[in-house]
């Protein structure tokens, strides 16, 4: 009878088994980085909350969570006090996530219910269904910040107001991004609308965005204080638009001086009028000569139609059309 020959591996079966032992290596050590860097961010994280200083910081039940691909932390309450101010913030559950391979960007979720209180006896109360905020550092300073919120509401209170506003809005964006030495700002609200606590309409309903550039400010990104209000910029586009087709939209170059007033000149397009007459008056009724007076122009330049392009100047914080004044801006 033939003897049995004993064989070795074959050499393929050497190669995979070697590969399968270098995968598991790598991921070892791999999980190892990530338990190390997570504890380091971690340390990091609750050194800041801790440190002293003017503003002081809490988050109760800090965790870190996380795959082997991202870091996150969370937090069961959230809270600002500013010992110089007064100033105090509480919100409820925090969480913030970051890739591993991008660490210069993350995404944080707030929960709601947010409470501001001031020591001029200001109090605001928000609330949203969604508060999410994502954004990008560099080795400069803040890059790119957008923050998206659902189902938003407001409720402020200040002795100075007869009765508490309510703001609410369906949907609302803030972004902020870098453009070379300038800064890029977008805004919008969708169905948003003012009213007061016992009801009073103060604003109807509508949605509304603004595109502007400030120009020579990508300092503000970089952390440097504002020293002065004077800047420059344009007014890529401002819109507001209601459900009944109310409509306007304008753009243009504008100025701020050192006592924060806007001077421009920004081209206009108002469709629907009469719309546009009838809002007014319900929110001015004490000011229905002048309203009736710029609408009459406005109908007059339109030539019978209900749409119409003009150019409103702003000089210091006064609004005119053809030498009409139609009212102020008080300085930012």
């Amino acid at each position: 009878m033939a003897l049995d020959t004993v064989r070795g591996p074959k050499p393929a079966s050497r190669k995979i088994r070697r590969l399968g032992i270098f995968v598991a290596v790598i991921v070892a050590l791999y999980s190892a980085g990530w338990f190390y860097v997570a504890s380091k961010i971690e340390e990091t994280v609750r050194d800041f909350i801790a440190r002293p200083g003017p503003v002081e910081l809490a988050c109760d039940g800090l965790t870190r969570t996380g795959t082997p691909f991202r870091i996150g932390f969370a937090c069961n309450r959230t809270s600002v006090k500013d010992e110089a101010s007064g100033g105090m913030m509480s919100a409820g559950a925090i969480h913030a996530v970051a890739n591993i391979y991008n660490p210069g960007s993350a995404i944080v979720e707030l929960k709601g219910p947010a409470n501001l209180s001031l020591l001029d006896g200001t109090a605001v109360t928000a609330n949203w269904s969604l508060l999410r905020s994502g954004f990008s550092i560099g080795f400069s300073g803040l890059k790119t910040l957008s923050n998206t919120g659902e189902n938003l509401s407001v409720d402020l209170f200040n002795y100075d107001l007869v009765e508490p506003l309510i703001a609410r809005a369906r949907h609302g964006e803030f972004h902020v991004r870098g453009n070379g030495a300038d800064v890029d700002i977008a805004m919008l609200a969708d169905d948003f609308a003012l009213a007061t606590k016992s009801g009073a309409e103060i604003l109807p309903t509508l949605s509304t965005s603004t595109e502007l550039t400030l120009k020579d400010k990508i300092g503000l990104l970089e952390g440097m204080p504002l020293t002065s209000k004077a800047m420059q910029g344009t007014l890529t586009s401002f819109k507001i638009a209601t459900p009944e087709g109310l409509f306007g939209e304008m753009s243009g170059p504008f100025e701020i001086d050192d006592e924060g007033y806007i001077s421009g000149t920004f081209k206009t397009r108002l469709e629907k009028l009469d719309l546009w007459e009838a809002n007014l008056l319900k929110l001015f009724p004490r000011a229905d000569s002048t309203i009736s007076g710029m609408a009459a122009l406005l109908k007059g330049l339109a030539k019978g139609g209900d749409t119409v392009t003009v150019n409103l100047v702003v000089d210091k914080g006064t609004i005119t059309l053809s030498m009409f004044p139609l009212g102020h801006i008080p300085p930012l």
